[in-house]
């Protein structure tokens, strides 16, 4: 669906926007070796910790979680950032945001997800989504925090077009919180700043030995 969108309103939209290509041919073959553990130990990774059901299996799942954040926290400073792989905005920026913005404001507190937070775990990460959320059109018009920790996920923005992807969370998954009280924080919801040299900024990571020890799995 994320390549089918890329390309399927273009007869509609500006040439400005139609000309945005996600998955340029230089970088498809990287794109599509991140992308396949990105999606499976980030962003599904959060729900297969989240709806864990049981010890075994959440502690099993929280892992690739952390090891998937780790890695990409040291690829994006390695390129230098503003985006995953440098300087030019593709699909992988789009997986981790829908994942990324919503991490702290709910899959660390609701999912159980609680190694770490991108926001004091993971400085470059960070910087990335604030520069994303403050600075790029389509991620912040498309991002609702409160409807993110109560009813509805943040948008899937894709600059011109966007896909609302719906999922249910404090105020409807009452095995998980039973009373259906949703956190106020934490705060601010994205914080402010960025800054442009990437190279200023010293990697985190989650040093659980488990945790290092799945990151050495993951290819880039």
């Amino acid at each position: 669906m994320l390549r089918w969108l890329q390309t399927s309103f273009n007869p509609l939209l500006d040439q400005d926007y139609a000309k945005v290509d996600l998955y340029p041919e230089h970088h498809r073959e990287r794109i599509d070796k991140i992308a396949a553990w990105l999606a499976s130990d980030l962003n599904i990774g959060v729900y297969k910790a989240g709806f864990a059901p049981d010890q075994e299996t959440y502690d099993k799942n929280v892992i690739p979680v952390f090891g998937a954040l780790n890695k990409l926290e040291k690829l994006v400073a390695e390129n230098g950032g503003p985006y995953v792989l440098g300087k030019e905005l593709t699909e992988l920026d789009i997986l981790l945001y829908c994942t990324a913005i919503r991490f702290d404001v709910v899959y660390h507190e609701h999912f159980k997800c609680n190694l770490g937070s991108i926001r004091h775990d993971y400085p470059v990460l960070n910087n990335w989504m604030r520069h994303l959320y403050w600075s790029v059109k389509g991620f912040r018009e498309t991002t609702d925090v409160k409807h993110i920790k109560e009813n509805v996920s943040s948008l899937w923005s894709m600059c011109a077009a966007s896909l609302l992807i719906c999922n249910q969370y404090t105020k409807s998954h009452p095995g998980i919180n039973p009373k259906a009280i949703t956190h106020m924080g934490p705060y601010p919801d994205v914080e402010e700043g960025y800054e442009e040299d990437f190279s200023k900024l010293q990697p985190g990571e989650i040093r659980l030995p488990a945790v290092l020890e799945h990151e050495k799995t993951l290819q880039t």
